[in-house]
């Protein structure tokens, strides 16, 4: 028996939680499996489980090892299952996490073309901005708007934006026009909870510098299409990036103010884990909005 079978075996034992489960599901005899465990830690030369007559425990090697087999025995499965989708058209699921930001953007249009494109794809998608960690959740893919934090992650980049700071006609006649960043204090400021910015927003001064201004005001919600209908209806200043607005923007709706004190232009990033061999699902995923983003 190989290297991997033997880690598979021991795998199954943890999961199971005793031989006599673990030879069930593997359909051999509960000896055969003991013997391949003791085997297992024979070659390592360390214990990796204790035994009882009641129950098994992992020593604290085994738990470290247990990790790694779980990562080894999947990327397996990925090898083979990738291999095997070579002959045919890319299926399968994707399961990605988008910011709502990108998602009110109109990016699901993106999404509905590529299904009609890849009809044998399924797309899992989940609105949402928090960091995850993408391998533990199951998420291949992971699109997100700024600096990459996380360095056990790959980032592929996919196009840029700018944020903008805006507001409605109806408000600035109302409230005044600022004309600095921290004249924004005096103002009332829509709050997009779901943002990784929230209520600091940064700016960059004619000299280089950079600030944070810490915004307040009577709205703070982590539903992009509530802020954004609030700053339409006139009740206050918003703050993000520009794909957020663009339409607004472009009618006439709402304007841009302190243009000459934006940060320059963040990204837009597919991330995905460092350690993971990519499908060609989750590739063509990639590869389709890469394509469909670029500038």
């Amino acid at each position: 028996m190989n290297s991997l079978s033997l880690m598979e075996t021991f795998a199954i034992v943890v999961e199971e939680g005793s031989f006599t489960a673990a030879a069930e599901r593997l359909g051999l005899s509960k000896s055969f499996v003991s013997k391949q465990v003791t085997k297992l830690e024979q070659d390592l030369g360390t214990r990796l489980l204790y035994r009882t007559t009641r129950k098994i425990s992992l020593s604290d090697e085994g738990a470290r090892f247990y990790h790694h087999c779980q990562f080894i025995i999947n990327e397996a499965v990925r090898a083979r299952a990738e291999v095997m989708e070579s002959q045919t058209s890319p299926r399968g699921k994707v399961r990605i996490t988008i910011p709502q930001s990108l998602i009110i953007s109109g990016i699901s249009r993106l999404l509905f073309e590529f299904q009609r494109q890849y009809p044998d794809i399924e797309l899992d998608v989940i609105a949402s901005g928090r960091v995850e960690n993408l391998v533990e959740e199951g998420i291949d893919i992971a699109l997100r708007v700024g600096q990459l934090e996380d360095s056990s992650l790959i980032s592929r980049r996919l196009t840029d934006c700018s944020f903008q700071l805006v507001a409605s006609a109806e408000y600035i006649e109302k409230s005044g026009t600022p004309t600095e960043p921290k004249e924004l204090l005096a103002h009332n400021c829509l709050i997009y909870g779901d943002s990784k910015i929230n209520r600091n927003w940064p700016f960059r001064m004619p000299s280089g510098e950079q600030l944070t201004v810490k915004v307040s005001g009577n709205l703070n919600c982590n539903d992009g299409v509530l802020v954004v209908d609030a700053i339409r209806q006139g009740m206050g200043i918003g703050f993000g990036p520009d794909f957020l607005f663009k339409k607004y923007v472009d009618s006439g709706e709402l304007q841009v103010l302190l243009a000459d004190f934006a940060m320059p232009p963040s990204t837009i990033s597919a991330l995905y884990p460092q350690n993971r061999t990519l499908s060609r699902r989750v590739r063509a995923l990639i590869d389709f909005l890469s394509d469909r983003l670029a500038v």
